[in-house]
Parts: structure tokens; C-alpha cells; sequence
């Protein structure tokens, strides 16, 4: 199976490298900012020594949105420290506080925001004998993150701050005083990692105070939610992909970048999934069954597969859709895509289903030329000249006459144009015509470069479509409409079992 990640390994690999890191996350409302920052402290198996900081969220309403951090995150709270108690805390510090003492001690000038004299005033306590005014901390939740990366010390912390604008807002500074403080303080000499949670979407000067950038975007492909994360920089670290199509499925950050999958070793023999209903039949895969409801007897379906596409995503899906046929003693009439040989399909194909029923229930069309005499029982010749009489269907039900019904006429029309021209969709017309009749089921592959694409999906009853989007390989449709969903296969039982996940 391709392994469901959560975090991109290489962001991980970014905080488990020597020294101090900072990571700036940056994305519009309800992209997932939040999320990202909590699971990493849970991916980095760094929990017990996170401090989480949020101005604008509070413990309560963070628990309810995840509750997975129930029992595993600790929201520290601290009283802030007076001013004696931060004295006798910094003559023992191991931490340096060097910027962040220049810092406060501009704000208690008054040079940094003279409206935060005028806060602290409010915040004063009238008695008697005058006003009381708590000069402890200028900025006691930046001075507790400081205490408890000391108390974490030798082991790293991490710090995360959500949102580092809403903090500067706070304490009416600019957020690049903050940052720059935590940076050389916390990052560069006492070797912590922190995390700044970045309001502004797009491209600001705070970027250049951070070792890593990623931005979080919700876009739209066809009308649909797309999530794509994007890697803008991670100093030190070699960025091999830096655009991921993600998800918030379950309320956690399921990421979907470009691995390469390959045919397992060990194959077993196929499971066969029963039929829907009385008048729907199954695609072999529960949860392709789940998004289209299946297929129809007597229906048209149009698989559409991008260029860019790995063919191995294709061949698992058809993979699926063929053993399920045979392994219920249904025909199928196959026309492989790239003129691909009978030899090849028996070599997918009857691991999964044997090869009795193999070669009773399929029939492959291949051009005449590569007939060959291994392939022959099962092989049909297309010699390219009449697609009504070569491929006419009384003429497979006679061939498949050993194999139940319905019968499954799966058709790759890269083969088809190849053989009989970019106009054979107008010469299938019979073909589709009976089965339409018979109640059997017509399943045409086409791509983006064949004549076929366009007509077959305005037929189609069901329309599919599977494309690679920066590296990720999604599959929505437009017959029925559905949102985009990631694309992977689990092969733990032996076979391809196809794996849909919402990008939600």
C-alpha cells in the first residue's frame, strides 16, 4: 500500500537535523494552520516538550476541534514572574535571553509602541495609598516559553506560537521583533526549534526570518477543494518535492506526494465483491463502489486517464474491475491500451483468478500482426478494416459462450484509433447498441490526446477521471459529481484493492 502520510517526511527531517530550527506556517482562514502545528508536535515525538501559545484559541475550543490531543498535549500555564523572581532566574539561566532583555527593555522605554505604557497603566490596581502597576513581565508568555525550553534543556524544545500576529499585535510591536528575538535567542544559540503560525497568505518580509516557509492554500480544480502545501524554502535541506495535495479528513493533516508505485511480489487470488443490487454490479472495490454507486447493466462508463499519469494507476483499477468479472464467471472482451499483448494481460490478470477461468471468461483483441500462437485461445485479431464486423458483439457471445452474464467489453481507445481510425467511436455505434441491450456494460479508457475523449464522455453514464496533480494522483467524477479524492492502492491481501481518500 502507499503508506498515508501525515507530515511530509522532509519537513520531520527538517526538526530532527543538529541545532535549532524555525518553520514559518502560513495560510488563509481554515486551511489547517493549526492542525499542522499540533500533529507535528505528536509526528516529531516531541509532545512533552512542546509549549503550544495561542492568543486567539482557547485550551477548551482546541480540545473539542481535536480531541486526538486530549491526553497528549499539555497547554502550560504559569503565573508570570515578578521582577525579582526574573532576576534570580537569569543570573542561573542557561538560556540566553540576550535579545529578549534589549526587547523588553525598549518596550519598558516606550521606544518599541507608546501605547503599551498606557496598557500597562489600565492594567494597574487603584487602592488607597495610590496606583499598583505589575512591572513583572513586558512579555510573560514569550518569558514562559523561554522558562520552559530551560526547564526542557538538555533535550530540544519546540515552540509554537499561533499566531506570532496576533502576539506582536498584543504587545503592539512589529512581528518581526518577536521573531527575530526568538531566533537568535531560542533558535540560533540555545538550539530549539519554534514554529510561527503566519496570518498573511502571501509572500511578506517576515519570510526571511524563518529557516523554512511552507504555505497552506485551499484552491479549486474543476470546481472542486484542492489543498495543495508548498514548500517555499527549508535551509539546509534538499527539497525533492515541494508541492503536496493534502487533506483534513478526520481533523488531522493526511498529506499525498509523488511515490512510485510498483506490481508486489506475491499475488493471491482475488476476492470477488457480490453484485449491488439486481441492476448494479460492482467495480471490485468497496470504496469505487461507494463513490459511483457501481455500474449499471446496460450502461456506458468513461475512464479518463491524464498523461501524466503513472499507467500503473490505470492497470490496478482495470486490474480490479477484470478479476472481479472473472472471479463471478463473467466475460470480459478487452482491447489492452498501447497495442498491448494477450501474453501481457494473462500475465496481470491470471494470477488473481486462475487459469481456468481466465481462459474461459476472457477474450483480448490485438492488432492481427502480433497474434501470436501462446496467446491464440484467447487471442481475437483485429485487422483494422471493419470495426462493426470485428468487434461485433454476437460474435464475442459466442467466444465467451462458457462465461456468465453480464459481459464486460473494456476498450482502450489509444488501441482503437491506432488500429481503426480517430473516427471509431461513430463505428462502435452497434457495438454499444447491443450492449446496451443485452444489459451487459461498455468500460472505454480514454486519455487526453484521443479523438474519442470528448464523444464517449457525453455517452457515458458514468464518467471518471484520474489525473496527477503536482505529484499527487487524485480520481473524481463528473458522472456521478464528486469531490477529489487521493489515489493509492493497498496490496496487503495479495492484490490491488483501491484506496479513495476526500480531500476535504
Amino acid at each position: 500500500m502507499k503508506e498515508e502520510k501525515g507530515i511530509p517526511d522532509v519537513l520531520l527531517n527538517f526538526f530532527k537535523g543538529p541545532g535549532g530550527h524555525s518553520l514559518i506556517v502560513k495560510g488563509s482562514a481554515g486551511t489547517g494552520k493549526t492542525t499542522f502545528a499540533l500533529q507535528l508536535t505528536e509526528e516529531l515525538g516531541s509532545v512533552e516538550n512542546s509549549y503550544y501559545m495561542s492568543i486567539r484559541v482557547s485550551d477548551y475550543s482546541l480540545y473539542n476541534q481535536f480531541p486526538w490531543l486530549s491526553g497528549k498535549i499539555e497547554f502550560r500555564k504559569r503565573i508570570a514572574p515578578t521582577r525579582l523572581d526574573r532576576r534570580a532566574e537569569e543570573e542561573e539561566s542557561k538560556v540566553d535571553r540576550t535579545e529578549l532583555k534589549k526587547l523588553e527593555g525598549r518596550i519598558e522605554m516606550g521606544e518599541e509602541d507608546e501605547q503599551s505604557i498606557y496598557d500597562k497603566i489600565s492594567e494597574g490596581e487603584v487602592t488607597e495609598t495610590g496606583l499598583i502597576l505589575d512591572l513583572g513581565s513586558d512579555l510573560p508568555e514569550i518569558d514562559m516559553a523561554y522558562d520552559i525550553v530551560e526547564d526542557t534543556l538538555p533535550e530540544k524544545s519546540l515552540i509554537l506560537i499561533d499566531s506570532i500576529n496576533a502576539l506582536a499585535e498584543r504587545y503592539g510591536i512589529h512581528p518581526s521583533k518577536l521573531m527575530n528575538t526568538l531566533q537568535k535567542d531560542l533558535v540560533e544559540t540555545s538550539s530549539s526549534d519554534v514554529l510561527y503560525v503566519l496570518e498573511s497568505p502571501g509572500e511578506t518580509r517576515l519570510d526571511y526570518l524563518g529557516d523554512g516557509v511552507i504555505t497552506l492554500t485551499s484552491e479549486e480544480h474543476e470546481g472542486r477543494r484542492l489543498r495543495m502545501m508548498k514548500i517555499e524554502k527549508l535551509r539546509g535541506t534538499e527539497i525533492r518535492q515541494h508541492k503536496y495535495a493534502y487533506t483534513l479528513d478526520g481533523g488531522r493533516i493526511k498529506t499525498f506526494g509523488f511515490e512510485k508505485i510498483e506490481i508486489p511480489e506475491h499475488k493471491s487470488s482475488w476476492e470477488p465483491l457480490p453484485d449491488i443490487s439486481e441492476n448494479w454490479i460492482s467495480t471490485g472495490s468497496e470504496q469505487l463502489d461507494s463513490l459511483t454507486g457501481g455500474f449499471k447493466k446496460g450502461s456506458i462508463v468513461a475512464v479518463e486517464v491524464g498523461g501524466n499519469v503513472d499507467t500503473l494507476y490505470s492497470d490496478f483499477i482495470k486490474t480490479s474491475i477484470i478479476s472481479n468479472f472473472i472471479s463471478l464467471g463473467r466475460g470480459v472482451a478487452f482491447v489492452p491500451e498501447k497495442k498491448a499483448s494477450s501474453e501481457i494481460v494473462r500475465e496481470e490478470i491470471m494470477p488473481f483468478v486462475g487459469q481456468e477461468a481466465f481462459e474461459n471468461c476472457v477474450r483480448v483483441f490485438e492488432p492481427s500482426a502480433t497474434t501470436s500462437v501462446e496467446g491464440s485461445r484467447i487471442a481475437l485479431p483485429m485487422e483494422g478494416s471493419d470495426v462493426d464486423n470485428e468487434l461485433k458483439w454476437s460474435n464475442i457471445e459466442y467466444h465467451l459462450s462458457k462465461a456468465e452474464r453480464p459481459i464486460l467489453s473494456l476498450m482502450g481507445f489509444d488501441t482503437l484509433e491506432a488500429v481503426f481510425g480517430h473516427k471509431v467511436i461513430e463505428d462502435l455505434a452497434g457495438h454499444m447498441s447491443s450492449i446496451r441491450k443485452a444489459k451487459d456494460i461498455f468500460l472505454g479508457i480514454v486519455t487526453s490526446t484521443t479523438s474519442s475523449t470528448a464523444p464517449l464522455a457525453n455517452l457515458a453514464h458514468t464518467h471518471l477521471k484520474i489525473e496527477n496533480i503536482d505529484g499527487s494522483v487524485v480520481l473524481f467524477g463528473e458522472k456521478p459529481y464528486t469531490e477529489l479524492h487521493a489515489l493509492s492502492f493497498d496490496h496487503s491481501k495479495g492484490y490491488p484493492r483501491t484506496v479513495l481518500t476526500p480531500i476535504i
